[in-house]
C-alpha cells in the first residue's frame, strides 16, 4: 500500500514538474522577447527625442504642419504666460518681504 502511494505521489509530482517545465520552455523565449523589444524600443524613442531635439522652431513647424498664423499666436501666448509668471514671481517676494 505504501509503495502504491508513493508510486501515486512519484507520478504527481513528475507531472507537475513536467507542466512547470514545459510552462518554462514556452515562456522563457517569449520573456527574452519581450526584453529586446522593450529595450529596442527605448532607444528608438531616445534616438527619436534627440534628433527630434535638435531641430528649429521653422522646422519644428514645418513637421506639424503648423499654420503660420498660429505659430506666431502660440508664440506670443508663450510670451505672456512667460510675463505673468514673472510677474507672480514679483508680487510673491515682495507680499512676503
Amino acid at each position: 500500500m505504501q509503495r502504491a502511494t508513493c508510486r501515486r505521489i512519484g507520478s504527481n509530482v513528475s507531472s507537475y514538474v513536467g507542466m512547470v517545465s514545459e510552462t518554462l520552455k514556452n515562456s522563457i523565449p517569449k520573456a527574452v522577447v519581450h526584453c529586446q523589444v522593450r529595450e529596442a524600443k527605448r532607444s528608438l524613442l531616445n534616438d527619436f527625442y534627440i534628433q527630434l531635439g535638435k531641430k528649429e522652431g521653422r522646422q519644428l513647424a514645418q513637421l506639424l504642419g503648423e499654420n503660420p498664423e498660429m505659430m506666431e499666436r502660440r508664440q506670443q501666448c508663450a510670451k505672456r504666460l512667460e510675463l505673468y509668471k514673472s510677474a507672480r514671481d514679483e508680487i510673491d517676494s515682495v507680499s512676503w518681504s
